[in-house]
């Protein structure tokens, strides 16, 4: 959705070069390895950036060393979603159906370094309430599989399931933002529900360490122009649910480092 805008306002042609897989790694290793020439500009995640380098005992690349921070593009939320045949209508009714039945509720992800997985883990040791995890290849068939009952509870980004949630074909319990979307303003944020993780998906964009100060600050100013844009954001950024953010290199690099310090403590705690 960026290319188009950003392509106009430098005036430059912009090609994407997708290199999907392994969590991210894939990607985050041709970013790392690209002349810092200010011509490789890297859409980078939580996944990658936060989550890779806590949750794998040999990576590739360091987050902070082979990286420079550009700009916070915005938060990508998701929802605690169970089938309608689950009887809990709360966070707290579901942690006492999985602790009445222990491993009979089964727990729909689409890998075991996602959000949806750590949630499932932090019910198991944390509230006592164990859950049968099912993994999934894709994040499709995670929904799908929900939505045809073979599995009863899963993590999924709300944008994507607001159909089958207004349908009824779903219900949603909780809200990974920190407060009350618009669109459900009925249901409660998981801080409401007294459990406060560092596990909002977001989305930032780096270049290879090196790349010239001056550069990235132009990086910085053009992407922050498109996304204040009233137009893009209703055109693209709303569409997608997408809480958006702003910001310095220098701001960015901060959220970073804390999201590392979280995210640690929180695998440590989980013993994942």
């Amino acid at each position: 959705g960026l290319l188009e805008p950003l392509s106009r306002s430098l005036g430059q042609t912009i090609l994407i070069d997708t290199r999907v897989g392994a969590d991210g790694i894939i990607a985050a290793n041709t970013c790392a390895k690209a002349a810092p020439t200010g011509h490789t500009l890297c859409s980078t995640g939580n996944s990658m950036i936060a989550l890779n380098p806590v949750t794998r005992v040999k990576l590739s690349y360091d987050p902070i060393r082979d990286f420079t921070p550009v700009v916070f593009t915005g938060f990508f939320d998701s929802m605690l979603l169970v089938h309608p045949s689950v009887e809990a209508r709360s966070v707290t009714q579901l942690v006492d159906l999985a602790r009445a039945k222990p491993g009979t509720l089964s727990w729909g992800h689409f890998g075991l370094n996602t959000t949806g997985n750590f949630y499932q883990e932090y019910f198991k040791k944390n509230r006592n309430a164990p859950f049968y995890p099912v993994p999934y290849k894709t994040t499709g068939q995670t929904l799908q599989a929900l939505i045809g009952g073979e599995v009863q509870v899963a993590v999924y980004g709300w944008a994507s399931a607001q159909g089958v949630i207004r349908s009824g074909k779903l219900r949603p319990l909780a809200v990974t933002a920190a407060k009350r979307i618009a669109p459900f303003p009925d249901v409660p944020t998981f801080t409401e529900a007294g459990i406060q993780l560092p596990l909002r998906g977001w989305f930032g964009y780096h270049v290879p360490a090196g790349t010239p100060r001056a550069v990235v600050r132009r990086w910085n100013a053009e992407i922050r122009k498109i996304m204040a844009d009233p137009g893009y954001r209703k055109s693209y950024l709303d569409k997608l649910g997408i809480d958006v953010g702003d910001g310095t290199p220098e701001e960015f690099d901060r959220f970073i480092r804390s999201q590392l310090k979280e995210m640690a403590a929180l695998i440590k705690g989980l013993g994942v």
